[in-house]
């Protein structure tokens, strides 16, 4: 029994270690401890980090560079007042502790904010034209673009900071309470533990611990988090 446990690990091993030399979308943050990192077991082994279940996902390509995020204002919109600026500041505030978002004054943030009028669309506020470094996931643009067809809210705003941030939407009902619930009837006022948790994964502000994971694309379009701890 012991030499089939011992021989199925290092198959393990080697189908990560294939995946890593003929993938080239493979991305790794530091190890974290196990207090962050909510877990799936899987039965092929390993841990699959995020999603649904585990109520937070993570965007390996899409994300800030580190536990700082920075925006500005757009110096073009004139309908950008000091009512939509405070529904932002207060979604900022709600961050804070888990990742520092910073306004630059001087519009040198990798992220701009605007507003637009929309009032045929379902879209109170939208996070779009992000690009980021091929290689690393890191942001090097970003815009959130409230709707004024709609009530803003610090909430909504905060919502849109967490996909800049590094965060998927989630659409499980029993996800409903997160910030990241992808639907307006979410009931969320502010980033949830569960929130925070893939927050601080993904810019990788944990500590260390022995047991180590890795981001591993399985195709350009999906990725997917495997956690081991022989």
């Amino acid at each position: 029994m012991k030499k089939k446990i011992i021989r199925k690990h290092i198959l393990y091993i080697l189908v990560v270690l294939f995946i890593f030399s003929s993938s080239p979308h493979v991305f790794a943050h530091s190890s974290s401890q196990e207090g962050i990192l909510a877990k799936t077991y899987h039965s092929y082994g390993g841990y699959y980090i995020g999603g649904e279940d585990v109520g937070w996902s993570i965007d390996e390509g899409l994300h800030t560079n580190g536990t700082t995020l920075t925006y500005s204002f757009s110096s073009t919109d004139t309908y950008l007042n000091s009512i939509y600026k405070s529904y932002v500041a207060s979604g900022v505030s709600k961050w804070s502790g888990t990742v520092n978002i910073i306004n630059k004054t001087d519009g040198s943030g990798t992220g701009q904010i605007s507003t637009m009028n929309s009032p045929n669309t379902g879209t109170v506020a939208m996070f779009c034209k992000a690009s980021a470094n091929s290689s690393t996931g890191h942001l090097t643009s970003w815009q959130i673009v409230m709707n004024r067809a709609y009530t803003q809210s610090a909430v909504v705003l905060a919502h849109e900071l967490g996909h800049a941030i590094g965060l998927n939407d989630l659409y499980a009902s029993k996800n409903s309470g997160k910030l990241m619930y992808g639907y307006t009837s979410g009931t969320a006022t502010s980033p949830t533990t569960s929130d925070k948790w893939g927050a601080k994964v993904i810019t990788g502000g944990h500590s260390s611990h022995t047991w180590g994971y890795k981001f591993v694309s399985l195709s350009p379009q999906t990725y997917r988090l495997f956690f081991f701890g022989w």
